[in-house]
């Protein structure tokens, strides 16, 4: 089985992202996915910590990487 997953990881950071409005700063596929992981980690912890969860912060974060990459 031939896979195409890491040469499609490279290149993501060239994939400029589009969005529904009109940003300042224009964005692409890497940052956004790097941003949603560390939004996703960061309420996964708030969760844990102030709302007695037992959450896997870091299944959370890789979770919402893979997701944001490969749906984008």
């Amino acid at each position: 089985m031939k896979s195409h997953f890491f040469a499609y990881l490279s290149k993501i950071r060239w994939i400029q992202r589009w969005g529904l409005k009109r940003n300042s700063v224009p964005k692409n596929v890497m940052e956004h996915s790097w941003e949603v992981a560390v939004i996703s980690h960061a309420l996964a912890l708030i969760r844990n910590r102030y709302y007695d969860a037992n959450l896997d912060v870091n299944m959370i974060a890789v979770a919402a990487f893979y997701a944001v990459s490969l749906l984008t």
